[in-house]
């Protein structure tokens, strides 16, 4: 009988795994809670069939779970621990890209006992060493960075504070301070001009990874040169900010919204470039007509 999974989300990860196991002749069932997105990810491939579930519903999820040989979430990590629960309860492994939250260390000692594995940060971390998706052609991007996944996720991401030790002392820096922390990083790829920067929080993983020797112990980010940089910009003049704005909720002209974010006297170019020189700094003249370019992307 051939083995089965069950995948939870249908977002832009979530293709490449059905591929994979639809591949290797693993019956995949994509669950998403709106049924048309799972058919029009599901339709793509063999072995493959797509399901209405709602991960709030409990029942809903045990039963779905308890029909499969391996759960693989690629919902929002909030929603994992319910995953994980309604897994423990059927005897049924789980995958999940998520970092270990306290809430999911916390459920190690019933995960044990249920005698399943549940494997988390797998793969090639979102925010890590994603450099490795991100092709030559990418680097010609505004970000030099192409979505892989939730394009919110990635840019809210870069405002987490990071910890990590560093010659035996702990090291936190303010995620508003983040991009100002990176440094260029060769890979011995002479053809790549990548840098550096903290990922989260790193001083767990001495204990984790059982290396108690280790002095310096970092989890990072590599991305093209300039990305930090505009970054930091879009942080400073307030691009990404989590306050609802009510502007933003029916269409409007970029340069419009730029305005409105900004607080600018007008839309016109000199004035939004004025707005942005008042917010941000720039360590040049080249630098900055580099980064302001980078904003004017959308007219």
């Amino acid at each position: 009988m051939p083995q089965s999974a069950l995948l939870l989300g249908s977002g832009f990860v979530a293709m490449p795994t059905v591929q994979v196991l639809s591949d290797a002749g693993v019956q995949v069932t994509v669950a998403c809670r709106t049924l048309a997105s799972a058919q029009k990810l599901a339709g793509n491939f063999t072995n493959t069939k797509a399901v209405s579930l709602d991960v709030n519903d409990t029942s809903a999820l045990e039963d779905a779970i308890a029909k499969h040989d391996v759960i693989i979430s690629l919902i929002p990590y909030t929603y994992h621990i319910a995953v994980v629960k309604a897994a423990i309860k059927a005897k049924k492994h789980v995958v999940t890209t998520s970092y270990v939250s306290p809430a999911m260390q916390a459920l190690d000692e019933e995960v044990k006992a249920a005698g399943i594995t549940v494997m988390n940060e797998i793969g090639v971390s979102r925010n890590g060493l994603d450099f490795t998706a991100q092709f030559a052609d990418d680097s010609s991007l505004i970000l030099g960075y192409k979505f892989s996944w939730s394009s919110r996720g990635v840019l809210l991401a870069l405002k987490n504070d990071v910890k990590y030790l560093e010659n035996g002392k702990n090291i936190h820096v303010r995620g508003e301070d983040l991009m100002g922390t990176a440094k260029p990083y060769h890979t011995g790829f002479l053809g790549f001009s990548f840098v550096a920067y903290g990922n989260r929080d790193s001083t767990g993983y001495r204990e984790r990874y059982n290396i108690p020797e280790a002095q310096t112990v970092m989890r990072g980010s590599l991305r093209y040169a300039g990305f930090p940089e505009l970054i930091k910009v879009l942080v400073d003049i307030g691009f990404l900010s989590e306050e609802e704005q009510n502007f933003l909720k029916e269409p409007i002209a970029w340069k419009e919204a730029t305005k409105k974010i900004l607080g600018a006297s007008s839309s016109s170019e000199n004035d939004l470039v004025w707005a942005i020189s008042s917010k941000t700094t720039f360590k040049s003249t080249d630098e900055k007509n580099r980064l302001v370019a980078g904003l004017k992307w959308r007219k």
